[in-house]
């Protein structure tokens, strides 16, 4: 197996279709493959098949055509390893743009689609104590461009320009869909995490953004909330700065804004409540009357009316 050949291409063509299997169900598959190409006999087990795929890495991947890599990954809460197609970018590449190029897989994507999903991505691997999870109605909400905020790379909130707002319904769909094809994850939450909320459903990363957005999530976010080792491992961590980053606490309510103490205070140094809309009334009134102390005797006869002459009466000296 030395030479790539038509069994080798035959199983890119496998994961082309299928993207990731369980680590048995690719020992059922390679098996077929070999039947239909390859005289040897299959892979058997992990170390096998890591040796067949390398010989594969090496023709279609980072020492090949850099398309994609097939690698095994275990990730926490699945409970068997399983073998995906992962697209890889070169290493030494310093342009953001090309950076961001696999996640431009999701070619069928609005300009305003990918958006929501590359936020809802932030708003999962920056979840801190939440554990990679985002409210439902929140990742939702996310599609209002023309009221939400976006921080840029100097961490610094920017308007989203050009981009059309994503009605409820629209965002609903865009974002069932990436479940559909496995880029997000919908989970249930307990009772107690969902204090605060209005329902249990979370969003988090589905297998393929596990697979392909790595190099997206490392180079792109300081101290995430999930890691990936050099073995082929992902799992959720706490992040130092865990506590949330969004004006939510680890049970997903919103933060309540402490009322800021009124500036003036009466003699007992308590606060003054309306007594500064009182004081202004009071000051207008007086002002009024200041205004009307000051006219003069002649401009206030002008203003009354005049009085009819008033006859003598009869006898009068």
């Amino acid at each position: 197996m030395s030479v790539y050949g038509d069994v080798h291409r035959a199983a890119v063509q496998v994961f082309l279709v299928k993207k990731y299997m369980t680590e048995k169900e690719t020992l059922v598959e390679i098996r077929k493959v070999f039947s239909a190409y390859q005289r040897q006999e299959p892979p058997t087990n992990s170390n096998q098949l890591s040796t067949f795929f390398d010989q594969i890495n090496d023709e279609i991947g980072t020492g090949g055509i850099n398309h994609a890599e097939i690698k095994r990954l275990k990730i926490e809460g699945v409970p068997e390893p399983i073998w995906g197609m992962a697209q890889v970018l070169v290493e030494e590449e310093q342009n953001p743009q090309v950076k961001e190029a696999t996640i431009k897989a999701l070619g069928w994507m609005s300009p305003s689609q990918l958006e929501l999903f590359k936020l809802v991505v932030e708003a999962i691997v920056k979840a801190g104590a939440k554990g990679g999870k985002v409210d439902y109605n929140r990742a939702i909400n996310m599609g209002r461009f023309s009221t939400n905020r976006r921080r840029n790379e100097e961490d610094e909130e920017a308007p989203m320009q050009q981009l059309k707002d994503l009605v409820s319904h629209e965002a609903t769909a865009t974002l069932d869909r990436l479940v559909e094809l496995e880029w997000l994850n919908l989970v249930k939450v307990s009772d107690m995490e969902a204090r605060g909320t209005h329902n249990n459903n979370r969003f988090t990363l589905g297998i393929r953004s596990i697979l392909d957005l790595r190099k997206y999530i490392e180079t792109r976010y300081d101290d995430p909330c999930c890691v990936w080792t050099n073995g082929g491992d992902f799992k959720w961590v706490v992040p130092n700065d865990a506590g949330g980053d969004d004006g939510e606490d680890g049970n997903n309510a919103p933060a309540k804004r402490a009322r800021a103490p009124s500036s003036r205070t009466d003699e007992a140094g308590q606060d003054g409540g309306d007594t500064e809309d009182d004081d202004e009334e009071e000051e207008e009134e007086v002002a009024k009357k200041s205004k009307a102390d000051k006219e003069s005797p002649t401009k206030r006869a002008k203003e009354s009316p005049p009085q009819p002459p008033q006859r003598p009466r009869r006898g009068a000296a």
